[in-house]
C-alpha cells in the first residue's frame, strides 16, 4: 500500500526590517494584505516635518469623492472608523509642502477584528476625575474586589495582606541613588546595573502595597504605598534617576509611581497630588523629547525604547489623563500600539528576534498593555494583533517547556521559562497549546495578572497534532522536531539566520544551529549573559566564535550591526523530514560572496531508526581563505581525527558528528573562553574544525546521528557520494540504507544519484534490503527511484508495509 501525504512549502515572508539602521519602512507596503481594521499607516520621513497628510482610496487617481484624508503630526496615522474589506491605494506627503510619495496598493482582509482608534478628547473627558481606573473593570471597584476574594481566598488572604504592610512599614526608605560615572568609565555598566537592581525591589514593594490596597481596601497598605510614592517623587526628576542618566529606574518611576498614584488617589491631599503630577510630567516630557528627536514609529528597534519607554508612557498617560496635560502623550503612545511595528522585534508569524529569554518579558508586557487599554478605553486591543495571536507558537517550537537551554540571544544558557506568559496567551486567545506549555511548567499567575488572565476554562492540548517543524521567517528562525511534546524521544534542531542582524539582545550568529537530543542540550549556543557589555559578554557571547557557524580566516560576522543580516531562503516541512536553507553571506561584511547552509532533517518516519541531520555549506570567499566550522558542548567532545568524527555526550543522550567534506581538516578543542564570565558558571567546550589550504570556494558535508547511550552499534555508516548535478551522503548498516542528496547544478532540469532522479533542491530515500521504504523531496515537483515515480507535486511517499504507522507520532503514557 502506498500513502501520499501533502506537505507545505513555506518561503520567506515579507518582513518589516529594512537596510536603513534601526528604521521602519512605509506600511502598508506594496501589495500588503492587512489583517487589522482600520489599518495604521506608517511613513518614516527622511526628516521630521511639522505635519503629514495621508490619503487612501479605492481609486489609484484619488478622486475626492472616493478618498479619505488623514492629518497627523507624527509619522503614523490611523483612521477613527473601520475600512470596508477590499482593495485600496494610499500615499502621503508633508502637510505644508512636498511631493506625494509613491502610491502603494493594499488589501483589507475580510473577517478581521475591528479595533477603531479612540477619540482621545472623548476618552479623557470620560475618565476625568475617575480613580482608580487602571485595570478596573467597567462594573467597578466593588466587583474587582469581589473577584479578588473569590480568587485569592478570604480572611487568611486579607490577614497576609495586612501583615505584609506591617512588615514594609518598618523598612527604611531607599536613598536617592548616586550619579553614575561618565560614559566611557569602565565601572559605569556595573554601577548602572547595581542601581536598578537596588531600586527595582523598592519600586515593586510599593506597587504590591498599592495593589493590595486596590484589591482589599487595607488602609495600612495604602498608607505605606503612599509614603513610598511621596518619597520617590521627592527625588530630582532630572537628577541621578533621570532618563539621560540611568534609563531603567527613570522609566520604572514613570510606570510604578503613576500606577500607585491612581490606586491611592483617595489618600492623597491636593498638595500631594500636585507634587506627584509635577514630578511625573517632568519625567514624561523628557521621554517625549527623545521621541521628538528619534520618533518611535521610525526607530522602534531599541530594546528599552520598545519594552520600557513606550509601555511605561502608556501606563502613565492613562493614569494621569484629565489630571495633567498629557493628552498628546496619550495619543502618541497609544497610536504605537495600533502600529504594525509594535512590538518591533516580532512579525505576523509570532517570532521574536531577541530570543526566548527576552520574549517572556516582552510578550508579558504587551499582554498587560492590551488589558490596560481594554480596562480604560473599553477596546479589546489584543484582537488586533496578529503577532500576539501567533506568538505562543514561537515559544512552543523554539523553546519547549522542558528545554534546559534557551537559544538564541541573551539568557540562552538558562532553561526554558515563560509558563506564566503562555498562561496569559492561553487566556487571551483560548490557546490550548499555550495552556499545555503553562501546565508543563506548573505556571501560576499572581496578583492582578491572575484576575486579568483567566485561563481556567481553556483545556490544555499537547501539540501532537501540529506540524513538527515550523519556520518564523520574519525573524529568521526554523524549529524542527521529531516529537515535540515528548522530551524523552524528541530530537530538536533549531536553525537561525535573522534579517534583524546582530543588534540588541541577539548575536553575530547567522546560520547557526542548536541540537537537543532526548531532552538534553547536545550542540549548544555558547556563552553567558551575566552583565550586559562585560568583557565575556562582548568579546565572546556576542561573537560568531560562540556559535555553531563558520569563521573565515579566523574572523566571524560583524557584531552589533543592523546590516549583518541572514535570512531563511527556504523552508519545507513534511511528516518525513524538513529542509531549511539559510543565507548569511551579508553578515561577513565583504569577506564572503556566498554562505548558504542547507539542512536536511529526517524523522524516524523516514529513516526507520533514529533521526538523521545532514548539513551542507556552500562557501565562497572574496579571496583565498581558510574556513573554520565551529561546534560547542557542555561536556568534552571525543574527537577521532583520522575519521573526522566527533562524539558528543550529555547524560544518556549522545550524537555522532562526521565531517565527510572537506577533507584534511584540523581539530582543536578547548574549554577556555576568550574572556571569563563575570560570575562562576558551568564549563563549556569549544571545537574548531579548520581547513588547511586557502581556497576561494569550499563546501561541507556534515552528518549528525543522535543516539542513546549503549546504542552506538545501531548507527549507520556514512560515506559521501556524487551524482549527476548533485552530491550527498549514503548511510547504511548492511540492510537499511538512507541516501540524502543535495542539488549542486541549479540549471539542470533534473539531477540523479544512483537510482534517484529528482528536480528538487534536496531529497532522501530509505530502502530496506533494496526495497524502497520511504522517500521525500524538497523544493521540486517529482522524485523517481529505479524508474518508478514515487513523489509528485509536493508529496511524501511511504510504503506502509515497511513503515508502521508512518503518519503518526508516538504518544508515551507520561506526557503530562
Amino acid at each position: 500500500m502506498v500513502v501520499l501525504i501533502v506537505c507545505t512549502t513555506l518561503l520567506v515572508s515579507s518582513t518589516f526590517v529594512t537596510s536603513q539602521p534601526y528604521q521602519t519602512t512605509p506600511w502598508p507596503s506594496a501589495g500588503a494584505r492587512i489583517q487589522e481594521n482600520p489599518p495604521c499607516f506608517v511613513f518614516p520621513s527622511h526628516r521630521s516635518m511639522k505635519g503629514y497628510l495621508v490619503e487612501y482610496s479605492t481609486n489609484r487617481l484619488f478622486p475626492p469623492q472616493k478618498t479619505v484624508q488623514l492629518e497627523s503630526p507624527y509619522m503614523l496615522a490611523c483612521p477613527q472608523q473601520p475600512v470596508r474589506p477590499g482593495s485600496y491605494f494610499w500615499r502621503w506627503r508633508p502637510l505644508v509642502e512636498g511631493r506625494w510619495s509613491l502610491v502603494r496598493a493594499f488589501t483589507v482582509s475580510k473577517d478581521t477584528a475591528i479595533t477603531v482608534f479612540p477619540d482621545i478628547k472623548i476618552l479623557v473627558d470620560r475618565i476625568r476625575g475617575v480613580h482608580p481606573r487602571l485595570y478596573v473593570p467597567s462594573s467597578g471597584l466593588a466587583e474587582l474586589r469581589d473577584q479578588a476574594k473569590r480568587t485569592f481566598g478570604g480572611t487568611r488572604w486579607l490577614k497576609n495582606v495586612h501583615m505584609y504592610a506591617q512588615r514594609m512599614s518598618k523598612k527604611k526608605l531607599l536613598s536617592e541613588p548616586a550619579f553614575l560615572p561618565p560614559r566611557g568609565n569602565p565601572r559605569r555598566q556595573a554601577l548602572y546595573q547595581k542601581t536598578f537592581r537596588t531600586t527595582r525591589p523598592f519600586f515593586r514593594e510599593m506597587a504590591r502595597l498599592a495593589e493590595d490596597y486596590l484589591l482589599t481596601g487595607d488602609e495600612l497598605s495604602g498608607r505605606e504605598a503612599k509614603r513610598r510614592l511621596l518619597h520617590i517623587v521627592s527625588w530630582d526628576p532630572l537628577g541621578s534617576t533621570g532618563i539621560n542618566q540611568n534609563d531603567e529606574p527613570a522609566t520604572e518611576i514613570v510606570r510604578y509611581c503613576s500606577i500607585v498614584y491612581d490606586r491611592v488617589y483617595s489618600l492623597l491631599s491636593t498638595k500631594e497630588k500636585q507634587q506627584c503630577l509635577k514630578c511625573l510630567t517632568i519625567r514624561m516630557k523628557a521621554i517625549m523629547e527623545r521621541w521628538r528627536k528619534r520618533p518611535f514609529e521610525k526607530y522602534p528597534y531599541e530594546s528599552h525604547n520598545m519594552g520600557y519607554f513606550l509601555p511605561d508612557m502608556l501606563v502613565a498617560s492613562l493614569a494621569l489623563a484629565g489630571d495633567a496635560p498629557v493628552e498628546e502623550m496619550l495619543r502618541y503612545t497609544m497610536l504605537q500600539f495600533w502600529s504594525p511595528f509594535y512590538p518591533p522585534f516580532g512579525g505576523d508569524e509570532g517570532g521574536w528576534s531577541e530570543g526566548p529569554g527576552y520574549w517572556c518579558w516582552s510578550t508579558a508586557v504587551v499582554a498587560r498593555m492590551y488589558k490596560l487599554v481594554e480596562s480604560v478605553a473599553r477596546i479589546p486591543l489584543h484582537e488586533r494583533s496578529t503577532f500576539m495571536r501567533n506568538t505562543a507558537q514561537f515559544k512552543l517550537y523554539a523553546n519547549p517547556p522542558y528545554f534546559k537551554m534557551s537559544p538564541f540571544g541573551d539568557g540562552q544558557a538558562s532553561g526554558a521559562r515563560g509558563g506564566t506568559t503562555m498562561l496569559m496567551l492561553a487566556a487571551l486567545y483560548r490557546d490550548p497549546y499555550a495552556k499545555w506549555y503553562a501546565e508543563w511548567q506548573h505556571a501560576k499567575l499572581q496578583g492582578m495578572d491572575a484576575l486579568l488572565f483567566d485561563a481556567s476554562k481553556v483545556h490544555a492540548k499537547p501539540p501532537y497534532d501540529l506540524p513538527q517543524g515550523h519556520a518564523f521567517n520574519g525573524v529568521g528562525l526554523v524549529a524542527m522536531h521529531t516529537v515535540l511534546p515528548d522530551p524523552a524521544n524528541n530530537v530538536a534542531m533549531l536553525f537561525r539566520s535573522s534579517p534583524f542582524g546582530s543588534i540588541s539582545h541577539s548575536y553575530a550568529d547567522q546560520n547557526t544551529f542548536y541540537l537537543d537530543v532526548y531532552g538534553e542540550p547536545m550542540i549548544i549556543a555558547s556563552g553567558y549573559y551575566q552583565l550586559y557589555g562585560s568583557p565575556h559578554h562582548s568579546q565572546w557571547t556576542w561573537t560568531t566564535q560562540a556559535s555553531n557557524s563558520v569563521l573565515v580566516n579566523g574572523k566571524g560576522q560583524s557584531r552589533r550591526d543592523w546590516n549583518a543580516k541572514g535570512r531563511i531562503a527556504l523552508f519545507q516541512n513534511t511528516p518525513a523530514g524538513d529542509y531549511a536553507v539559510g543565507d548569511a553571506a551579508a553578515a561577513y561584511k565583504g569577506r564572503l560572496k556566498q554562505y548558504d547552509r542547507r539542512i536536511v532533517f529526517l524523522r524516524p518516519a523516514l529513516t526507520g531508526g533514529e533521526a538523521i541531520v545532514v548539513i551542507r555549506d556552500d562557501l565562497a570567499a572574496t579571496r583565498p581563505s581558510t574556513f573554520q566550522f565551529l561546534l560547542h558542548a557542555l561536556n568534552k567532545m571525543y574527537v577521532t581525527t583520522d575519521q573526522q568524527r566527533v562524539t558528543f555526550q550529555n547524560h544518556q543522550s549522545r550524537c555522532r558528528v562526521e565531517f565527510l567534506a572537506p577533507t584534511e581538516l584540523t581539530f582543536t578543542q578547548t574549554d577556555q573562553f576568550s574572556a571569563k564570565p563575570v560570575h562562576k558558571a558551568p564549563n563549556q567546550w569549544h571545537l574548531t574544525v579548520s581547513t588547511t589550504e586557502p581556497k576561494v570556494k569550499t563546501h561541507s558535508l556534515i552528518v549528525i546521528q543522535p543516539y542513546r547511550r549503549g546504542h552506538q552499534k545501531e548507527l549507520l555508516i556514512a560515506e559521501p557520494v556524487k551524482g549527476r548535478g548533485c552530491a550527498g551522503v549514503r548511510l547504511n548498516d548492511g540492510i537499511r540504507t538512507v541516501t540524502v542528496l543535495y542539488r549542486t547544478d541549479f540549471k539542470a532540469q533534473s539531477v540523479s544519484l544512483g537510482d534517484i532522479v529528482t528536480d528538487g533542491q534536496a531529497a532522501s530515500v530509505c530502502t530496506i534490503a533494496g526495497r524502497v521504504r520511504s522517500a521525500v523531496q524538497f523544493g521540486g515537483s517529482h522524485l523517481m527511484y529505479a524508474g518508478r515515480m514515487l513523489v509528485r507535486n509536493g508529496t511524501v511517499w511511504f510504503d506502509t508495509v515497511n513503515t508502521a504507522d508512518s503518519q503518526s507520532l508516538p504518544r508515551p503514557g507520561n506526557n503530562r
